[in-house]
């Protein structure tokens, strides 16, 4: 093999790789919070050597949200997680804050299943 395919593949290898990292600070979003108003639970990227962070984090996640539709349900003390009510601009926010949020996810009531039918 000469030198230009290497070259070309070591190019590819390490694009792909830039381009993973750079995406590995996204939110992780989940589908059924995007259209319309909707409660979410935010978790909130907190260094497992720091766990008094979360007051901080929650307290600059709830900053950087002012201005859009976003209304606090719940702040939990010793959780990294914020209990809101979300429209399009704040989940639009909430998705450029990779620093500070994990994943976004539709906080609703799920029936435990027992048996392949939900229990009653």
């Amino acid at each position: 093999m000469t030198w230009a395919p290497r070259v070309a593949i070591l190019l590819v290898v390490l694009i792909g790789a830039w381009s993973a990292a750079r995406g590995a600070d996204d939110p992780v979003i989940d589908p059924d919070v995007r259209g319309g108003t909707v409660r979410v639970l935010v978790d909130l990227r907190v260094s497992p050597t720091d766990s008094s962070s979360i007051g901080r984090l929650q307290d600059e996640a709830l900053r950087r949200l002012a201005g859009t539709g976003a209304r606090l349900g719940r702040r939990f003390s010793t959780a990294p997680l914020l209990a809101l009510e979300i429209d399009a601009a704040a989940l639009t926010r909430l998705e450029t804050m990779g620093d500070i949020v994990a994943r976004v996810c539709a906080d609703r009531i799920t029936l435990p299943y027992e048996g392949g039918s939900p229990r009653r």
